[in-house]
């Protein structure tokens, strides 16, 4: 990948394997300082870990759901009374500022388990069955939906506490055990995070196993009932492989390529600000950020201009809470990855509005704006996930849909309009998982929507009760209180054809055939059968 000209000896070092020597190896991304070593979990350890959950696992998941979702109260609430320490590591590990950390991350706690126990709460609860008494008398069924037993969760970086809200939460107030594999750029905020639940949980029913790629292998091939991975489509595609080798499910949650799409008619005011913010925040690094927008081309220029203005003014660099904006990418790759859609935009006939380049120092880039961008450019057709914005200029809203549907990823998509009806009914057409109006991508943060894609985004469904199958299993009881043996026990003889074939004929109903014959024959056929196994 190309690389600045004002590249360090630093960075050039961050462009190493981060894990190696049996060691994560973090760069700071705000001053290229490396970060303390933490050691990583060998196969074993992760065996090991395994082991250690399911033998916890059992005498939580037999606690009663008020007590599961008390201790995680208590975590939540430690977690937000020591804030300053996470928001701390998440600006040393992978560059995300005060501000953001507090309100993109650390603020939720408290308000997850809430939600999070009004989703589950009802899905554990025994769901007692109706059966049809003349067709199975004296028997009556449930069913209870009963945790997998232990979760792999390998997570990312870009929310290093927000995606295990809706993980790692939803997986022990289901009584699930859980082994966590983070990414190796977030490694030492996982690990705080889950100190913080570890100290209201049983001994080894939650643990950390630190690692890249291997550990990661080895956490899907370690006897996990259930494997959740957030992350790169070629890994989603290894990890389902694997999944499925094991016969154990999988949520596998990929890539986004999300639009908005601004029409004739919106407050071009209140969207710039919107646009701005979700295609900024976290500095683009998300998989729900906006990375295109298809903007109607009689209001184009206008709506150009507002953004033009705006990001002219955003602080970028290093600073105090509430003095920056933009965060610094949260490595060198991922520098580098922005940097060539930027310059392949440039060299396709893209407009650079404004941004295009980096800092001297840490892994910042100015936040950028391609206007005039086409489907020739990857700024368009792949993943950017940095703070860089596409201006496509379409002909409507049905050019747009048509965009929006034909790209490789159908995560979100938001449409910006004054005009409510006609928004309800453009949101049916877009092929995506979620549709937000004169908002974008919120929905991740709402523990009863469900969050999901179409296409290359994948199959993982993330928050709502539809996503509580990774967690739980079904499992029916039926008791059967009758005395007497079914009528369909064997042996079999005659009567029983002749009875067979009389109830299908009531069930028809067949012209002319005599049904009177069924209550003699069922005493019989009980008969028969009670005489067979008479001593």
């Amino acid at each position: 990948m190309h690389t600045s000209d004002t590249s360090s000896p630093s960075t050039a070092a961050g462009l190493l394997p981060v894990v190696r020597d049996g060691a994560i190896h973090g760069i700071s991304p705000v001053d290229l300082r490396p970060l303390a070593p933490i050691p990583v979990a060998s196969a074993e350890d992760v065996r090991t870990a395994v082991e250690r959950s399911r033998k916890a696992q059992a005498g939580w998941a037999s606690r009663r759901f008020d007590e599961r979702v008390e201790a995680l109260r208590r975590a939540a609430k430690a977690i937000l009374a020591s804030r300053l320490e996470v928001v701390e590591l998440m600006r040393d590990e992978m560059g995300k500022f005060e501000v953001d950390a507090l309100m993109s991350e650390v603020l939720g706690p408290v308000d997850q388990v809430n939600s999070w126990a009004a989703v589950v709460g009802p899905a554990v609860e025994r769901r007692k069955v109706s059966l049809n008494p003349l067709n199975f008398p004296k028997k009556k069924a449930w069913i209870d939906r009963v945790p997998r037993g232990v979760v792999g969760i390998i997570a990312p970086w870009n929310y290093p506490v927000a995606t295990l809200f809706r993980t790692v939460l939803p997986a022990l107030l289901c009584g699930d055990g859980v082994v966590l594999k983070p990414s190796e750029y977030a490694t030492g905020v996982a690990q705080w995070f889950c100190s913080k639940l570890q100290a209201e949980l049983p001994p080894d029913l939650l643990a950390v196993v630190p690692g890249g790629r291997d550990t990661g292998i080895a956490l899907v091939e370690g006897g996990v009932d259930a494997v959740i991975f957030t992350g790169s489509v070629a890994a989603g595609r290894d990890v389902g492989r694997r999944c499925g080798e094991r016969l154990i499910p999988c949520s596998v949650e990929l890539g986004g390529k999300d639009a908005a799409i601004v029409l004739e008619d919106a407050d071009l005011d209140r969207t710039a600000a919107g646009i701005t913010h979700w295609a900024l925040h976290n500095v683009g690094q998300a998989c729900g950020a906006v990375e295109i927008a298809y903007v109607d081309t009689r209001i184009a220029d206008a709506f150009v201009a507002r953004l033009r203005r705006a990001w002219g003014n955003l602080k970028v660099g290093p600073g105090g809470p509430g003095e920056v904006d933009i965060s610094p990418l949260a490595n060198a790759r991922q520098l580098a990855l922005v940097e060539a859609h930027v310059d392949d935009a440039v060299k396709k006939g893209a407009t650079l509005v404004c941004g295009g380049r980096r800092l001297d120092e840490g892994y910042w880039y100015l936040p950028t704006l391609l206007d005039h961008c086409t489907d020739a450019m990857d700024v368009v057709r792949e993943e950017t996930f940095g703070p860089v914005l596409a201006i496509v200029r379409v002909d409507g809203a049905a050019d747009a849909i048509r965009r929006v549907n034909a790209a490789r990823y159908g995560l979100t998509c938001s449409l910006w309009t004054a005009e409510h009806t006609r928004a309800k009914r453009l949101a049916a057409l877009l092929e995506v998982g979620v549709v937000t109006i004169n908002n974008h991508a919120m929905t991740g943060a709402i523990a009863a929507l469900p969050w999901s894609g179409t296409r290359e985004t994948g199959t993982g469904v993330a928050n709502s009760e539809l996503a509580l199958p990774i967690f739980l299993r079904p499992r029916t009881t039926l008791l059967d209180t009758n005395e007497a043996p079914e009528l369909f026990w064997m042996p079999y003889d005659r009567t029983l054809w002749e009875l067979g074939n009389l109830l299908s004929d009531a069930q028809i109903p067949k012209l002319g055939a005599s049904l009177v014959k069924i209550p003699f024959l069922l005493k019989q056929r009980v008969d028969t059968v009670r005489r067979f196994f008479a001593q």
